[in-house]
């Protein structure tokens, strides 16, 4: 298996956030089972402070999974220690994905949460991230001081096997390092 490392000398001490609304500069968009001969949907919509994305997984033709995702970039997150998810909906769990290379094959990390019907602020620890590979399932956790040095997409996802409606609405994701 082979994960991104970073060999930079210092990783960013300060919080990252991404906010959403109509006006960012390069919204998330999705990317659902139909890549591989699935049915699954997801659209996303922009709102004046957060992102709406809604659909319906379904299992035909091996299919499973929807994902919405933000445009290719370099971000350092060696020192996450938490991730704030400014969020509500409903038809969870959902993950949180980083991803570490462009090849779909390739383990990327990941963190499952469950949000209420009301506006909330998950909380997800750098323990609770794994790798998961294509064909091979979750493998060993995430070290991000040693792996997430490049993180090239994030995303959100739906996949966990079951054929549902789902609605998410995220206001922020906040990347929190260590000491902060």
């Amino acid at each position: 298996m082979s994960c991104a490392q970073s060999n930079s000398p210092a990783a960013p001490t300060i919080p990252q956030t991404v906010r959403f609304s109509a006006d960012m500069a390069n919204p998330w968009r999705p990317l659902n089972d139909g890549v591989m001969g699935g049915l699954s949907e997801g659209d996303v919509v922009m709102h004046d402070t957060s992102m709406s994305w809604k659909g319906q997984t379904r299992l035909e033709n091996n299919g499973g999974f929807a994902s919405v995702r933000a445009p290719w970039s370099h971000t350092d997150l060696r020192s996450m220690d938490e991730v704030v998810i400014r969020c509500r909906g409903n038809g969870g769990p959902f993950k949180l994905t980083l991803e570490t290379s462009e090849r779909w094959w390739m383990p990327y990390a990941y963190a499952s949460f469950s949000p209420s019907e009301e506006w909330q602020d998950i909380t997800l620890h750098a323990k609770d991230f794994a790798w998961s590979q294509a064909q091979m399932g979750d493998l060993k956790t995430v070290t991000p001081s040693r792996e997430l040095g490049d993180v090239l997409r994030m995303g959100l996802m739906k996949y966990d096997g079951t054929a549902q409606k789902f609605d998410l609405e995220v206001a922020s994701i906040q990347f929190l390092p260590s000491g902060r």
